[in-house]
């Protein structure tokens, strides 16, 4: 139909149409040859029997390729098993403690652990003259206390709930689930992340001391750490900027 489907054609015809074919040394896969002569049943049964295990080799792809997936099908399993645990789990109870003290225990620690929030009007009227630099820091800055309202919100209202003063809803519940299971809660997730809970807000007070660094006098650090940006592809485009108007170039 065009330059490529035909393209794409060729390129099929030139590699399996040949000599090798008929000879039987064509290999269409590692370990599976061209099968020989013989009726559609007889085509049917040499795949059944002799077309190898569904592996990255298989596509031409070497074996760490599947790593990746087998990690992430093992943790989503694990998950899925740790969930249908019952809510007061056999460990807890052997501790006296149960599902609801153990999730009013972290939220206790997480509370005292969240940090103040950035004041953006003192940061605003700190620097006269912004460079695309400051711009990002004041971005992140923002972005940064989005998160960390949001946390403490949920945190309060859920603790709220536990003492009965408000009504458990379903977001509530899942907020208490999450904390229980060692997850991170859906309305905290702000950036790619697969850390469990407790990883992922040690990570989080990282970022928070790293974005406090650069706010004190706006002066860009010596080394950047672009896996804790909210938005990294900003910082590479300030870089740009800086970097053209440092050259006066257009």
């Amino acid at each position: 139909t065009d330059d490529w489907d035909r393209r794409l054609c060729r390129t099929y015809l030139e590699e399996y149409m040949g000599p090798e074919q008929l000879e039987g040394e064509l290999y269409l896969a590692p370990n599976f040859a061209v099968p020989g002569n013989t009726d559609y049943k007889g085509y049917h049964e040499y795949i059944d029997d002799n077309l190898p295990q569904e592996s990255p080799a298989l596509y031409g792809l070497h074996l760490n390729a599947e790593i990746g997936f087998l990690t992430t099908t093992s943790e989503s399993l694990f998950r899925v098993v740790h969930g249908l645990q019952p809510r007061d789990a056999a460990g807890s109870a052997e501790a006296g403690s149960s599902r609801e003290e153990i999730v009013t225990s972290i939220i206790e620690e997480l509370t005292e652990r969240l940090p103040d929030p950035f004041n953006l009007a003192e940061l605003q009227n700190k620097e006269e003259n912004k460079t695309p630099y400051t711009v990002v820091c004041l971005q992140e800055c923002e972005r940064m206390n989005e998160l960390t309202s949001e946390i403490r919100r949920s945190l309060t209202e859920l603790q709220l709930g536990l003492k009965g003063e408000l009504t458990i809803t379903s977001t509530m519940d899942d907020l208490s689930t999450a904390l229980f299971l060692d997850d991170v809660p859906e309305t905290w997730r702000r950036y790619p992340s697969t850390l469990g809970l407790a990883s992922w807000f040690t990570d989080l007070m990282q970022r928070v001391k790293e974005l406090e660094t650069w706010a004190t006098d706006f002066s860009l650090p010596n080394s950047v750490w672009l896996g804790g940006l909210f938005n990294p592809q900003a910082f590479l485009t300030a870089i740009m900027q800086q970097t053209a108007r440092k050259n006066e170039w257009p």
